[in-house]
């Protein structure tokens, strides 16, 4: 590709500088001032050579395919067996489209990156976790709140040609930190609060290939003065495999006082 990009420009630079000669020159006439654009069009053209094309089509092209490795339905069937009893299926990408009704400030995950080629298919588990205070500081409060996402993903989510990129993985971290975050609301003092990730860091264990389904668990694992909400999760293969782990602070803002100092109900 490089040899390619250095004969083009050569070719445009020559093509260019007959170009200008004929405007500077007296007398030049129109038609070979319009040869010398055709050929420098040409070269243009040239950069569209089906080699080329077809490695930008990934890029610069709409989706219209969906190559699916698995069928989420058919793979849920086998984790349901390892969900915990008492688990809510949460209808997660229904619920993001009922946010956004107006089509204004769609989030990023459920439309934005969720079709063919990207997030095929998703399914979300919601798990309350028994709590203990083991370790726990007095102004801690050990987190209830566990979630579980089974998602398919394509091939058009890739950072090397084979893998999804990184990014990618960090965005579904967030974002699913962020649903737990959410869910964990329910039970602390002021639900009107609102939430931002104050920290994420992640770990890649293993490269997640395009074309398959993972297992993203996520949980709450303590709350601070009902404002600090530290969180933990791992990317699995179906076979269990660890491929990449996360953890994150989200912090609650517009909390009075009182909320904060308020400690949650803790399950005996």
């Amino acid at each position: 590709m490089q040899s390619v990009a250095r004969r083009s420009s050569r070719r445009w630079a020559a093509s260019c500088n007959e170009l200008f000669r004929g405007q500077r020159s007296t007398g030049s006439s129109d038609r070979a001032r319009l040869a010398a654009a055709a050929g420098a069009a040409a070269v243009f053209a040239s950069l569209a050579t089906p080699p080329l094309l077809e490695r930008q089509q990934g890029y610069v092209q709409p989706i219209t395919r969906s190559v699916r490795a698995e069928s989420v339905a058919d793979v849920a069937k086998q984790v349901e067996g390892l969900v915990p009893a008492g688990a809510k299926e949460i209808p997660c990408a229904q619920m993001a489209k009922e946010m956004r009704k107006d089509g204004t400030g769609m989030t990023l995950i459920f439309h934005t990156l969720y079709g063919p080629g990207k997030i095929q298919a998703a399914k979300m588990w919601r798990i309350d976790r028994p709590t203990t205070r083991d370790g726990l500081a007095d102004d801690e409060e050990p987190g209830h709140t566990e979630v579980w996402l089974l998602m398919e993903l394509g091939d058009q989510i890739c950072g090397h040609p084979e893998y999804i990129h990184g990014g990618f993985l960090s965005a579904i971290f967030d974002e699913m930190f962020g649903w737990c975050v959410n869910m964990e609301r329910e039970v602390l003092p002021d639900r009107g609060s609102r939430i931002f990730t104050a920290n994420l860091s992640i770990d890649y264990r293993r490269p997640v290939s395009k074309n398959n389904t993972y297992l993203l668990k996520c949980r709450i694992c303590k709350v601070v003065r009902n404002k600090k909400v530290y969180l933990d999760g791992a990317i699995e293969s179906l076979s269990g495999q660890t491929l990449t782990e996360g953890k994150s602070l989200y912090v609650l803002t517009g909390l009075s006082q009182a909320s904060r100092n308020r400690k949650q109900p803790t399950s005996e």
